[in-house]
């Protein structure tokens, strides 16, 4: 398994190009960075869905996505497409439509304010300075340490820059333009990166599909290099890395709990990108958005790891760290000169897209959360703007702690969804439920992550130890799942509600549904049924938005190995179900927009 190609002077000339043209948008970008908070961290609340979308979908891919993806890719097949749509799709859609609104509603500067605001008291500022810490110092962290990680990956093969080097070439540029430029050039740079990836990863799946003579040649090698399974849109049942029980694992701890918090570990800086929205709808709709982008970017990432499947076999049985590196032989051998440069620029767009969100998220909750809620409330705009500037310089520091101690970019990510997915299901419930009280939100917020760990670390080597089976990273998660749930159920029925007085002032400000019977009574708004229904139809909606984006990767995914019928019946399919979906949306929102600002009492 030899690379047969390398880094040439015009490749560096791409990658200098590029670079020089992210700092000059910073640069002019710098003119419209606000000195106040609201317009340094949110750029004024006056960014269209569109946009947001496009940043988040950036943020979301790391360049620790390109060589992790691919070795999922390798690892496992065509169904690959499987564990995107189980880790984003339902996720995402549940938040844009049964939660934006709402969160925007409440026009907060962070998304751990909420907890002050719903349980107010010792219990939700413990909530929400823990909320802020892990948020600021550990998943922003460890995102972005994997993604240095990644991006070390692929240049020290091409390039054979070791992560040193790598890491003094990307990073200041990051710190550059986000002190200089704050939110918006976070998302002006954020929509290059994407347009860059985009033609990257496309760039990338021709040239390899060409040297490995066509689709039909594809699926003729792939089969014989690894069975029909490799080419199935369906995994196996018991696949090891990715079975169907594993994606289903997946929908459920991704999904259930899913945008009733938008700082969650899996995606910490998520609430910026909804609370800086310039409408309501816009809010809902940077879900979609991000979804749409999201996919076409792992689908054209993920594909060209079928071309290693053909070119060497042995990969498929290799070990995750050993396949990590298969996206740098891939550049160095399919990309001619000047695509590679183009490739590996892309590579640091998706890693100075993760960093740029992430130290500037991080900075904000750091700044806001920590330090202006619990150590120094008196300080000027100006004060606070230049201490968050200090805390990005702090979190990318740590960031690179990690990038020099992790070793598998899989494994830490799977960490950080379980850690993350424990507690998720408590997020509904902190809307949904009139009942759940600051002791629930305690126990969810500390329990999770603890009972997630001794699972994993403590209960999963004893029963291998003892032979009494196998307890895989996805079963861990969903039994947190399960354990947490129990626990904060248990402490909300042992525990009295909050006092009426703060439960009646936050439905009125957050006009949430779900089961406020009681509270919608004291305020004389009836109790309708239509607030439960509503949430059962937008779980329809969500389902039926995920269906037809899925059935989008899978069209793509068949087209590349000339599966052309099969593909055609599936976009046939889509095409009605995405004409369905946005009637559907745009009806829902409006009855959702009518019901919280029109009709109720305020």
């Amino acid at each position: 398994m030899q690379a047969t190609g390398k880094a040439e002077a015009v490749d560096i000339a791409v990658i200098v190009a590029y670079m020089a043209a992210v700092l000059v948008l910073g640069y002019i970008l710098k003119r419209y960075s606000a000195k106040n908070m609201e317009g340094y961290f949110l750029g004024g609340r006056r960014l269209p869905g569109w946009a947001n979308g496009f940043s988040y979908a950036a943020a979301c891919m790391n360049s620790d996505v390109a060589p992790a993806y691919i070795a999922w890719t390798v690892g496992t097949g065509l169904f690959i497409g499987w564990f995107y749509i189980a880790r984003f799709g339902l996720a995402f859609m549940i938040a844009g439509t049964l939660f934006a609104i709402f969160w925007r509603k409440l026009n907060l500067f962070t998304a751990p304010e909420f907890y002050e605001l719903r349980f107010p008291g010792r219990a939700g500022s413990a909530v929400r300075g823990w909320i802020a810490f892990r948020s600021a110092f550990i998943a922003v962290v460890a995102w972005s340490g994997t993604g240095l990680l990644g991006m070390s990956k692929v240049t020290e093969p091409v390039f054979g820059w070791d992560k040193t080097e790598t890491f003094a070439i990307v990073i200041p540029m990051v710190l550059v333009y986000v002190l200089m430029s704050g939110y918006l050039g976070v998302v002006a740079t954020d929509i290059l990166h994407t347009t860059v990836m985009i033609f990257s990863g496309i760039a990338l799946c021709v040239f390899g599909l060409v040297q490995i003579g066509g689709p039909a040649e594809l699926l003729a090698k792939l089969t014989q290099a690894a069975g029909p399974d490799v080419t199935g849109s369906l995994p196996p049942f018991d696949h090891p890395e990715l079975g169907m029980a594993a994606i289903l694992i997946l929908f459920l701890g991704t999904g259930i709990g899913y945008g009733g918090d938008v700082a969650p570990m899996g995606s910490a800086m998520e609430g910026q990108r909804v609370f800086s929205c310039r409408t309501y709808r816009d809010s809902a709709k940077m879900f979609v958005w991000t979804e749409c982008v999201l996919w076409l970017l792992l689908v054209t990432i993920t594909l060209p790891g079928l071309v290693a499947i053909a070119k060497w076999p042995e990969l498929h049985t290799a070990t995750r760290s050993v396949r990590e590196t298969v996206y740098g032989l891939l550049l160095q051998t399919y990309l001619p000169p000047a695509f590679l440069g183009l490739a590996v620029a892309a590579l640091m767009a998706a890693l100075m897209s993760t960093l740029s969100a992430n130290y500037n998220f991080g900075s904000q909750v750091a700044t806001s959360d920590l330090y202006r809620r619990f150590i120094h409330r008196k300080g000027t705009e100006n004060h606070y703007v230049r201490v968050g500037r200090i805390f990005v310089v702090a979190i990318c520091a740590l960031s690179v702690f990690v990038a020099y101690k992790g070793s598998s970019i899989i494994t830490i990510a799977i960490f950080l969804v379980g850690l993350s997915a424990a507690e998720y299901a408590a997020n509904w419930g902190q809307w949904w439920w009139w009942r759940f009280n600051g002791y629930s939100r305690l126990s969810a917020s500390f329990g999770g992550p603890v009972i997630f760990v001794l699972i994993r670390f403590v209960v999963a080597p004893t029963f291998e130890k003892n032979g009494w089976g196998t307890i895989t990273e996805w079963y861990a998660i969903l039994a947190a799942m399960a354990l947490t749930t129990l626990l904060w159920v248990s402490v909300t029925l042992l525990t009295p509600p909050q006092d009426e007085k703060i439960l009646m002032e936050f439905y009125r400000r957050a006009q949430p549904l779900g089961w406020w019977g009681p509270i919608r009574k004291k305020l004389g708004i009836p109790d309708e049924h239509a607030h439960r229904s509503l949430i059962i139809k937008g779980f329809g909606i969500a389902v039926l938005g995920t269906a037809w984006a899925a059935a989008a990767v899978f069209v793509l995914s068949n087209l590349f190995v000339g599966k052309f019928m099969f593909a055609l019946k599936i976009g046939a399919v889509g095409l009605v179900l995405m004409l369905v979906f946005w009637r559907m949306f745009g009806r829902y929102m409006s009855v959702l927009e009518q019901r919280t600002f029109g009709d109720t009492k305020e």
